[in-house]
């Protein structure tokens, strides 16, 4: 399924497949990602959701297949070139992976400080002009990751990622763990983040209430590969054996 309103392709994935120790993890998986398109990627734990995103990010190497960011083939692009690319990306990790020897302040305008020779009043100014939106307080900036709750240090995660307006956000469960009305803020932000930029978004998730607010397009990652595609209102009605199970297993209410 094509955007309609813009079919420049940001990131295209093809026939890309990933083992470990001679254990299939991807395999043969495609699609595109086109500019302000929000994709949600589900599929039940260890269906090689995390993997497939560290290949795009390149932590990982496939072990065949293509991976584009901007027409740019990223795989075994030289190091130097790909992370001027991945400059452009906003990514936030399953388990925040902020940093713990900096402050939260610190951790959230990481990428932008030194780029823009900011200011620390400038840069907090910066960083509370996000965490704001996010349901935190100024308090916490000069707190470092260890004195917040794991709640908390996910949400300053989630604003290092927009900070800067990246074009390409990248999110690993970015609602999981967090009360409803956190999750829903976090939903809205990036719904704001990729329509006030103009940019797109790939969110990992299992809160399928966040898929139908943020999603564009949703696909499903099931037995190492891509087994079904489709909007949000086409999951909900789709007869689809899998997509349906997922749907009972994960957010049953979606049913009534």
């Amino acid at each position: 399924m094509e955007n309609k309103l813009n079919n420049k392709t940001i990131i295209e994935v093809t026939n890309l497949s990933k083992s470990f120790n001679q254990t299939m993890v991807l395999n043969d998986i495609n699609f595109k990602l086109f500019e302000g398109e929000s994709l949600a990627i589900i599929g039940a734990s260890g269906s090689g959701k995390s993997v497939l995103l560290k290949n795009i990010i390149g932590l990982l190497s496939p072990d065949k297949g293509s991976i584009k960011i901007n027409n740019e083939e990223m795989v075994n692009l030289k190091r130097s070139i790909k992370e001027k690319i991945l400059l452009d990306l906003g990514i936030t990790f399953q388990h925040g992976a902020l940093f713990d020897s900096l402050q939260n302040w610190e951790n959230i305008v990481f990428k932008v400080r030194n780029k823009e020779k900011l200011s620390n009043k400038n840069a907090k100014e910066l960083a509370f002009s996000i965490i704001k939106h996010l349901g935190l307080n100024s308090d916490i900036l000069d707190l470092y990751p260890s004195e917040i709750s794991g709640g908390m240090q996910k949400r300053v995660a989630i604003a290092r990622a927009i900070c800067g307006n990246p074009k390409v956000l990248l999110f690993d469960e970015p609602t999981s763990g967090l009360d409803p009305v956190t999750g829903s803020l976090i939903d809205k932000l990036i719904k704001s983040a990729v329509k006030t930029v103009g940019g797109s978004a790939i969110t990992i998730t299992h809160d399928m209430a966040s898929v139908c607010r943020i999603a564009d397009k949703v696909i499903l990652i099931d037995k190492q590969t891509i087994s079904w595609s489709g909007t949000p209102k086409e999951m909900l009605k789709s007869d689809n054996a899998k997509i349906k199970d997922f749907i009972k297993s994960t957010n049953p209410k979606l049913f009534i």
